[in-house]
């Protein structure tokens, strides 16, 4: 399908968007790198760290720097939909290297709370992806993956490089279909990477994700961690790591 058949498009909604605020196309222009993030509290932290300054136009939108590097930092909500609606829209204002960080739930007994998981490949369960082209099984860029994984063996954090099952029905989450996708090598769920994966490979854009493990799903009953302080700390050590990745591993 050729997409003047589309009925909106990211450009139509961001010229709207600059005709109802008064807005010059310079204005609304993104760096070339972006990390794609899900909770304030990350949001906040990278803004931090890239002493990024906030788009007047959007809060969710931080533009700052890891080296010499520009960087744009942005906050979407959870889930397949809200983030391929943030990642069309970042790469329509010239955003081509994306970096989606979240949290995921364990599916097998040996990763655990705060490790970290950086997907090879993820199985989509989400009604998003099938719009962007085959979409069952999503990789990542190879070279973004390669970079975060290198980053990864120089460190001391627990991780695994493994598959990940993309789902936006978190109520309907079961053990059969867990086992099932176990044995095809994915170790955890999450929300987003195959459809962000689909929206990369239809844009012509890179895009790699990682996650740190929030909860585990494994056992008899689910085990949430979202305040327990390996999560926490698990979440920074994988900040400072995209930050570390950004400014000495990707061109």
């Amino acid at each position: 399908m050729n997409e003047s058949d589309f009925i909106v498009r990211p450009e139509h909604f961001l010229r709207y968007l600059r005709g109802s605020l008064g807005l010059r196309p310079a204005e609304t222009h993104l760096p070339r790198i972006g990390i794609i993030v899900f909770t304030s509290s990350d949001f906040r932290a990278l803004h931090r760290s890239v002493d990024g300054q906030r788009k007047r136009w959007s809060r969710w939108l931080s533009v700052g720097t890891a080296g010499t590097k520009s960087v744009v930092v942005a906050r979407s909500p959870i889930g397949a939909p809200a983030a391929t609606i943030t990642m069309e829209e970042m790469a329509a204002l010239g955003c081509r290297t994306f970096f989606a960080f979240g949290a995921c739930g364990s599916l097998v007994s040996d990763l655990v709370i705060g490790d970290l998981v950086l997907p090879t490949f993820a199985i989509s369960d989400e009604g998003t992806s099938r719009h962007y082209g085959k979409s069952r099984r999503l990789r990542p860029d190879g070279e973004l993956f390669r970079a975060m994984a290198a980053a990864l063996r120089d460190r001391p954090h627990r991780f695994r490089a493994a598959g990940t099952w993309t789902t936006d029905a978190v109520y309907r989450e079961s053990r059969a279909r867990a086992r099932q996708l176990v044995a095809r090598g994915v170790v955890a769920v999450e929300m987003e990477a195959a459809a962000v994966w689909a929206v990369a490979r239809h844009r012509g854009v890179r895009a790699a994700s990682l996650f740190v493990v929030s909860d585990e799903l494994s056992g008899k009953e689910w085990n949430p961690g979202f305040e327990d302080p390996r999560f926490l700390a698990g979440k920074r050590r994988a900040r400072r790591l995209l930050i570390d990745v950004i400014l000495r591993r990707v061109a």
